[in-house]
């Protein structure tokens, strides 16, 4: 792919610039310090990490902040219920989708102007969006609008830590980072129903379009260029203020640069997908988070009918969940970053392969299948409600913990271009989560709980376990296959 190896990772290829340059001076003449990872500051690296968790959080909001006012839509724009869930399923399609046009420029022209653009998109969506008469063709389109300009975050945002932050603490960063992206499905529901149920739809569209107004101010004046192949380690930042003035839609191309990525195509998707690791690990994570979706879906009616819960306690029931993923994600990371710097002392060379972290998942896939497992069995024989939140945490932590090493992973396969792996691992899920959505009741309906969450989590163990046993197994040859491949 003409990537720079996607199995060295920093560590080695810094240390291998050491050598050569204490190699070309005379003895007894004192070396240069190694040149950075990254030139910013720690206090500023913090705060871009802020920044892109804070736009990670937006796209996922905008979808669940929606879901509770559908039966109002649908008695305003005077529909259906199947016309306004059409709304749902072109705002997931286009989520989808839509991240592997932005990351591959975002790979290949910059950052920043991704994040501009796109927000942009994103704002004037919202306001037309609250501002617009009901007609359902018109909420169709903006919904398409709105769903384009907000999907682009969460892969920019992964590109984003991958340029700020060297292999060795990334899980860990990327795990904050996640914290965005897992929270917007978590209070858009709560927020939704309060602007729906106290004030009215249209303050959702409102809310979303004045908080991310904010949030783009800061981008545009404080939010800098990181794309290595443009700036390379952002030495051109170094003491420097934070505040851009006046600001530039594009940064000037530094010199001394990393590799640049290829032209984003069709094709060099279609060649990143197909390379096993990479199209294992976004089925993985797919098929773990149509499973969640599944126990998500069907925690209203279940709470409602089988423990009697009202709507603002079942609201609060997702709280176990969303902690779940926090807990989760924080862990997950620091775990993952703990146990590649041991394998990196215990190597004779100093170096670990991007397939190392992926050896953590089985403990979170092993996790999630067991709260999908409980869920199903205490739901069905009405077992209290706190072994069921218990059981929705253990799937929530599960399928965080096994995202978190994905991601991980992902960045540090193709280091040139970290945005668009995240978006090709990303492209599965939403579909999974949409078709989980149409096929639970019924499978409820004719399984019933125990037996329907069963056979998901026996799925679970089987395809996703089992795919983390085959990468453990097949990854050192597809590896060098792909090294051979890109000699040639």
């Amino acid at each position: 792919m003409g990537e720079t190896n996607a199995t060295m990772i920093t560590d080695a290829s810094s240390q291998s610039s050491l050598d050569k340059i204490e190699g070309g001076h005379e003895k007894g003449q004192d070396a240069p310090p190694p040149i950075p990872y990254t030139a910013f500051s720690t206090p500023r690296r913090n705060f871009i990490l802020f920044v892109v968790t804070a736009a990670g959080f937006f796209g996922p909001l905008s979808g669940g902040i929606y879901l509770p006012a559908l039966n109002v839509l649908a008695e305003d724009f005077k529909v259906s219920d199947n016309l306004i869930n059409v709304t749902v399923s072109v705002f997931m399609l286009v989520f989808a989708v839509g991240p592997l046009l932005w990351a591959g420029f975002a790979d290949y022209r910059g950052r920043r102007p991704l994040y501009i653009v796109s927000f942009a998109i994103f704002i004037v969506a919202n306001i037309a969006l609250a501002a617009s008469p009901a007609r359902y063709g018109g909420l169709v389109t903006l919904r398409i609008v709105q769903a384009f300009g907000s999907c682009s975050v969460a892969s920019l945002g992964a590109g984003t830590v991958a340029d700020l932050i060297e292999p060795k603490n990334r899980a860990f960063a990327m795990s904050i980072f996640l914290l965005g992206p897992q929270l917007g499905p978590i209070l858009g529901p709560f927020l939704g129903g309060l602007f729906a149920g106290q004030a009215s739809w249209r303050w959702i569209f409102g809310f979303l379009a004045i908080s991310s107004f904010v949030l783009w101010i800061l981008i545009i004046f404080c939010h800098p260029e990181t794309l290595r192949s443009r700036v390379g380690n952002g030495a051109d930042y170094a003491g420097k203020t934070w505040i851009s003035w006046p600001p530039s839609f594009q940064s000037k191309r530094a010199e001394n640069t990393g590799p640049k990525s290829k032209v984003p195509t069709p094709m060099v998707f279609i060649r990143l997908f197909c390379y096993p690791p990479i199209g294992i690990v976004s089925c993985n994570t797919a098929v773990l988070f149509a499973s969640y979706y599944c126990i998500a879906i069907i925690q209203p009616r279940v709470l409602a009918d089988r423990y009697h819960w009202s709507t603002t306690n079942v609201g609060f029931s997702y709280l176990a969940s969303g902690t779940a993923m926090i807990v989760g994600s924080l862990s997950g990371g620091r775990f993952s970053d703990w146990k590649r710097a041991r394998a990196v002392k215990l190597s004779p060379t100093g170096t670990v392969d991007s397939e190392r972290r992926l050896a953590d998942q089985i403990w979170g896939v092993l996790l999630c299948s067991a709260g999908t497992l409980l869920y199903g069995w205490f739901c069905q024989y009405r077992i209290h409600p706190a072994a069921v939140l218990i059981s929705t945490f253990l799937a929530g932590f599960g399928m965080t913990w096994v995202f978190v090493t994905s991601t991980s992973f992902l960045t540090e396969c193709v280091p040139t271009q970290a945005a668009s792996v995240f978006a090709l691992g990303g492209l599965l899920r939403n579909p999974a989560a949409a078709v989980a959505a149409v096929i639970i009741q019924p499978l409820v309906g004719e399984m019933g709980l125990g037996w329907c969450f069963t056979g998901l989590a026996i799925m679970d163990l089987v395809l996703v376990g089992g795919a983390v046993v085959l990468l453990k197994v097949k990854s050192p040859s597809w590896r060098k296959q792909r090294d051979s491949a890109q000699k040639t």
